[in-house]
């Protein structure tokens, strides 16, 4: 399999995940321009869409320090349905030249996916600068597990139920599950301690045990833990709780990121074009050319053959198949409608097909 060249971003920038949003746009200093806002975890990114092609891009090594990594650019939106980002200029540390680039998923005004180039996380932002003026329910997956994870183990969990309270401020997941034997087996737990929400963050915890929240006005959140020892933070993504309805509500084309910590060709990231039926069977194969959206002959084969809002609402269980026949546990929650945008999201956990051990994400939004 082929990786596509990115920007340097950060090796550490192990990211994820995610949420549900909106926001709408902000103005910019001019009236001619507008700029969609996006932050999320993994160091602390900050990224401006502006709405005349120029993007703006600030790292902090945590929310509460000073920025480190400036770079300045244009972007383009494809038909294929990913976002082409190339550098103008940048300063700081591990800074790309002029020229380099990097290829993202986006939902204006919603959330935005970017794959750096060194590491292998997606550094994932919800819309920036607004707090929840409601209290929240939604889903959520692991996309970035800690260093000692094994996707096999009945006792941890990679997916549950997300709770946000407004006027107490506190966090909690009322469900937890394992992809492994029994699957989907509750696992129990929650979050601890409470906070006050800023400008969309707020940091829950005491030093040095503190986690990140990066909540939107209208529901979810990127939550990382332990947001001061990268190798054992936990990322994640989280959507508001929707119902699917029906299957037959995801059948589209989708472009898509897709994580699989088995993967043999230097990289675990990897663009993805899918297609899903009414029956809730998913073909997705390598994207080689994000501009245009040519395809591998590599691919993979997800089916979502559990009950539709199940185990929880706004989920469906299911299988990933690689281009070995190998099979896997997989679990995905959606949005059918993000938004209000007509886009549908929809984010997946579960086993790698190779190695039942490992983790495998797959994020896709329909085109």
């Amino acid at each position: 399999m082929r990786a596509v060249k990115l920007f340097s971003l950060s090796a550490i920038a192990t990211s994820i995940i995610l949420s549900a949003g909106c926001g709408g746009s902000n103005s910019s200093s001019s009236s001619s321009v507008s700029t969609e806002s996006y932050n999320g975890p993994g160091s602390k990114w900050d990224l401006d869409l502006n709405s005349d092609g120029t993007f703006h891009i600030d790292r902090r090594a945590t929310p509460q320090t000073p920025v480190v990594l400036t770079v300045d650019g244009t972007y383009e939106r494809y038909t294929s349905g990913f976002v082409w980002l190339t550098v103008g200029s940048a300063s700081g540390e591990d800074a790309p030249t002029a020229g380099d680039t990097a290829w993202a998923l986006e939902v204006p005004g919603y959330a935005f996916l970017l794959k750096p180039v060194d590491g292998d996380q997606i550094i994932a932002m919800v819309t920036s600068g607004s707090c929840p003026t409601s209290d929240i329910d939604a889903n959520w997956v692991i996309v970035k597990q800690d260093s000692s994870a094994d996707a096999t183990d009945s006792g941890r969990d990679y997916f549950g139920t997300f709770n946000y309270l407004v006027e107490s401020g506190t966090p909690s997941l009322p469900s937890k599950y394992a992809i492994s034997d029994g699957f989907p087996a509750v696992t129990g737990g929650g979050i601890n301690g409470t906070g006050s929400c800023d400008d969309g963050l707020m940091l829950v915890g005491e030093d040095p045990d503190i986690a990140a929240m990066y909540l939107t006005e209208s529901g979810g959140a990127i939550v990382q833990t332990n947001i001061n020892n990268h190798t054992d933070s936990q990322f994640i993504f989280a959507l508001a709780q929707k119902e699917i309805g029906d299957i037959a509500n995801l059948e589209g084309n989708y472009a898509g990121m897709l994580f699989d910590e088995n993967m043999e060709d230097g990289s675990s990231i990897h663009p993805v074009n899918l297609s899903c039926d009414n029956a809730g069977t998913c073909s997705g194969t390598l994207v080689n050319n994000i501009q245009t959206g040519a395809l591998e002959t590599e691919g993979v084969i997800i089916t979502l053959n559990g009950a539709v809002d199940q185990p929880e609402t706004g989920f469906i269980t299911g299988m990933i198949t690689d281009s070995d026949s190998a099979n896997a546990n997989l679990v995905c929650m959606v949005d059918i409608n993000a938004n209000d945008s007509g886009k549908a999201i929809v984010n997946c956990v579960g086993q790698s097909p190779g190695d039942n051990s490992k983790m495998f994400n797959v994020m896709f939004v329909s085109k």
